[in-house]
């Protein structure tokens, strides 16, 4: 059975993950936090190769991304297609697709997934890490509603649905983002039954700006999940003059190339040097990141912030002094209830753990197809 490959594909893979229970994704996230550890202040990070991508003309972006371990190693691939024309003849951006594969320490292959659902769950939960930290969630504000969108509003509900009163998603597509609404709200009532209510903001109304302003005026968490070329806001949008006394969580995902930025980079700069934030290294404050050195190259954001890296803290280098009781009042302080802006632009050996997770859970369930010796 140890030689045994596991093939998963996209809905089994789905299956597995969207009736996990609360303790169960819990789990899961710690086993992401671990790998985060082990990349951040371990030596993990010296045994990554550096993941690429090839964007083509037609607007196919290809990520190959490849890691290791102690125990497994293992690639993904993940194509994010050309935009195609619906039958409306408007724009549409495919679902991204891909593989992830797998093997042991002896190059022994044990899983061979669908790497889409994989990679939104892992990148959502991870995102999320920071976000139960927060001492506050009321409010809510998704942008996007791909697949990032999707399981950002579900494991929001998941995890901490009882505390959320509103969450609404914020799409350039109203009719896209009111499909989201409409097949969370089934699901939440088979698994998470909280009480939350799931809106839309439709862009094409006349006071959609006026309108989005109020929204983030009083969010207490903004995720952003789209792969933008813009801002999706500014900061005086969410900050306004700066009167505000409970202060937001902006986690951004969606965009993880150089020429992609989600965030106002006078966000990042606002952040990074306000005087109630936290910096261990010395005055003013930080943003959090998933990798600090890809982030610094890749992350549009960070890199037209003009950030120096004594300004960003890696979310696994806080994880470590919070495992090791080195945390302190002021970086609690901060976490909980300051302004804090995290970028994630994706971290290998998180693909790794997610993947050899699920693997775990497929054998549990006796689910997927299994190859014998091959």
């Amino acid at each position: 059975m140890a030689n045994n490959l596991v093939v998963l594909n996209d809905s089994v893979v789905h299956d597995l993950l969207i009736s996990l229970p609360k303790d169960d994704i819990i789990k899961f996230q710690h086993a992401l936090e671990d790998s985060l550890i082990e990349f951040t202040v371990g030596e993990e990070s010296k045994y990554q190769p550096t993941p690429d991508f090839v964007n083509r003309p037609t607007g196919q972006k290809t990520l190959f991304r490849t890691f290791s371990s102690p125990d497994a190693v293992g690639t993904k691939i993940v194509v994010t297609p050309a935009p195609v024309k619906d039958a409306s003849g408007k724009t549409v951006n495919p679902p991204l697709n891909g593989v992830l594969a797998l093997c042991d320490a002896t190059g022994r292959p044990t899983g061979l997934l669908n790497a889409g659902e994989v990679t939104g769950y892992r990148t959502t939960l991870c995102a999320l890490i920071p976000w139960m930290w927060r001492r506050r969630t009321e409010e809510v504000v998704v942008f996007g509603a791909g697949k990032q969108g999707l399981w950002h509003t579900r494991l929001a509900l998941a995890l901490r649905g009882d505390e959320i009163k509103n969450i609404t998603i914020v799409n350039r597509s109203a009719a896209r983002a009111q499909a989201l609404v409409e097949q969370v709200t089934e699901e939440n009532q088979k698994y998470w039954k909280s009480s939350a209510t799931l809106n839309v903001l439709d862009p094409s109304q006349s006071d959609y700006e006026q309108r989005l302003d109020a929204l983030l005026s009083t969010a207490d968490t903004v995720f952003c999940t789209v792969g933008s070329t813009t801002p999706l806001f500014l900061l005086k949008s969410i900050l306004g003059e700066g009167s505000r006394s409970r202060l937001p969580f902006v986690g951004a995902i969606g965009s993880w190339q150089p020429d992609m930025i989600e965030l106002d980079p006078e966000m990042l700069q606002h952040a990074a040097t306000r005087g109630d934030a936290y910096n261990p290294r010395g005055a003013g404050g930080s943003i959090l990141v998933d990798d600090l050195e890809e982030c610094l190259v890749k992350s549009g954001e960070v890199i037209q912030s003009g950030l120096k890296a004594e300004q960003i803290m890696q979310v696994g280098e806080i994880l470590s002094l919070k495992r090791e009781n080195k945390s302190t009042e002021s970086l609690e302080s901060w976490l909980g209830e300051g302004f804090v802006v995290y970028k994630g632009i994706g971290v290998s050996v998180t693909d790794l753990a997610a993947g050899n997770a699920i693997l775990e859970l497929a054998k549990t369930r006796n689910v997927g197809v299994s190859i014998p010796n091959l």
